[in-house]
């Protein structure tokens, strides 16, 4: 199960935060806001994947899509995928963005300190700390 691998990773990675951790279908870990707009970060074992929900913005899967995969490869896989973005979004790497109605959300992940080049006017933009502002 995923969540054999990936809570000892978070317990391991983010020592020192305030996490619940629980088992599904409940959040195996939750994380508390750092803006009421962005909401908390929730992640789920899924069986197959896991999917982070970050709560007023929008969710993404994990998931490596190799079939070829043992069980603990997928797992092990999964929780480097998730860490890696955990640390990207607590550091203000990834752009979260929304549109009004909820309809259209998703992320960017800084590749760079330049942000991302083009923004949309009918969007919110957040990073995990503070609003974006350009």
């Amino acid at each position: 199960m995923i969540r054999d691998c990936l809570i000892p990773a978070l317990k391991r990675e983010f020592s020192g935060w305030e996490i619940t951790f629980d088992t599904p279908p409940h959040p195996v870990a939750t994380f508390p806001a750092a803006q009421p707009a962005v909401g908390r970060v929730l992640v789920y074992d899924d069986g197959h994947e896991a999917t982070i929900v970050i709560e007023n913005v929008t969710h993404g899967h994990f998931n490596p899509g190799n079939e070829n995969l043992t069980e603990d490869q997928r797992d092990e896989t999964v929780t480097e995928e998730v860490i890696d973005f955990l640390k990207a979004l607590f550091n203000d790497r990834v752009l979260l963005y929304s549109s009004p109605d909820k309809r259209r959300s998703g992320w960017i992940q800084f590749e760079s300190d330049d942000g991302p080049a083009e923004l949309s006017e009918s969007l919110q933009y957040f990073l995990w700390s503070r609003p974006y502002e350009t």
